[in-house]
């Protein structure tokens, strides 16, 4: 078996590939890297794709256009060492007998636990409280209080793996978990012990709501002035998904009233302008986009991938293969 190694990013290449990996691909497969820091897009993988018989892909990777394809004759294996694969593959990609896996079950893990801790950090005002602190206000005892999180409501929006990691990591918490999604069979939901509930109910019964979906035209605004007014006085609003899927000025729009607090890490537009309301506003926690940035987690999406390609010389059951009804539920490149 021949592997083509199609991340030619310094950086990436570094954190992916160290020794230990390299020699666990080495022992599966021969392996060619494409040329480090140097220009790789989808013409120069339709020259070179037609001598191998899998290829890894990440962030970066060039697109499988349908020359790449027409080129790939003994392509049997795409293994995309990140999250969704619609960067680098499309929907007829599905037509042929290729098995395309990703290691978007390690980064749903990353993200799930940046979302737990911006539950965390959102409902116990971390950043409000340092701000007042660095301004020479100590705290009041006898008034104050904070949302917390331990046995509050709490109301998933989307179904996928990294909702699955943040019910998981909750659990402890004595929280309730409300779950709103098309995806979730109830035999399912009664087994993760979640309710299953309607958009406007979550956000009425619930304390902190965490937005899980992926961004597709069908869920673009799915969140919009109605839901945010109905979410209950005090509440927190989490988006570690995409910024589109909320409607950025109801949201603002909300937040002005001080009525609800929000901690996001995605945004509308990214990078998020320095001048951006958000950024102002004492009751809004804001990050880069660092959902997946966890050290060790990060390290091992290709590692994960390897194993893939393992289990596929094997002929074994690949863990995160991608099927087409999958694929039209992942947020477009």
């Amino acid at each position: 078996m021949k592997t083509l190694v199609t991340i030619a990013d310094a950086g990436l290449r570094e954190m992916f590939w160290q020794d230990r990996v390299l020699d666990k691909l080495k022992r599966i497969s021969k392996v060619d890297f494409v040329p480090m820091d140097e220009r790789f897009a989808s013409e120069q993988l339709a020259e070179r794709i037609g001598d191998y018989d899998a290829c890894i892909t990440s962030w970066g990777s060039p697109y499988f256009t349908p020359e790449v394809l027409a080129g790939a004759h003994k392509l049997k294996f795409i293994g995309h060492g990140a999250g969704s694969v619609a960067s680098i593959v499309g929907e007829d990609m599905f037509a042929t007998p290729i098995k395309v896996t990703s290691a978007n079950k390690v980064l749903a893990h990353s993200t799930a636990e940046c979302t737990v801790s911006l539950m965390f950090a959102g409902a116990w005002n971390h950043a409000g409280y340092t701000a007042r602190l660095k301004q020479g206000q100590w705290s009041v005892n006898n008034r104050e209080t904070v949302l917390g999180v331990s046995r509050r409501v709490i109301g998933l929006v989307g179904y996928g793996e990294i909702s699955k990691q943040v019910i998981r990591m909750l659990k402890p918490f004595g929280t309730t978990i409300l779950l709103y999604s098309g995806y979730c069979p109830t035999p399912e939901a009664e087994a993760l012990g979640v309710e299953l509930c309607g958009l406007n109910e979550l956000f009425e019964r619930s304390d902190i709501v965490s937005l899980h979906n992926t961004w597709t035209p069908r869920t673009q605004g799915m969140i919009g002035a109605e839901q945010l007014r109905r979410l209950r006085d005090g509440g927190l609003f989490v988006n570690t998904a995409r910024g589109p899927i909320v409607s950025e000025e109801a949201l603002a729009a909300e937040l002005r009233t001080g009525r609800i607090s929000a901690a996001l890490d995605v945004y509308d537009q990214e990078p998020l302008p320095a001048d951006h309301e958000f950024l102002t506003m004492p009751n809004v926690l804001c990050l880069p986009h660092i959902g997946g940035y966890h050290g060790l987690l990060k390290r091992e999406l290709c590692e994960f991938i390897v194993d893939e390609l393992g289990r596929f010389a094997a002929g074994e059951t690949l863990q995160g293969q991608v099927s087409l009804e999958h694929y039209h539920r992942l947020t477009p490149r």
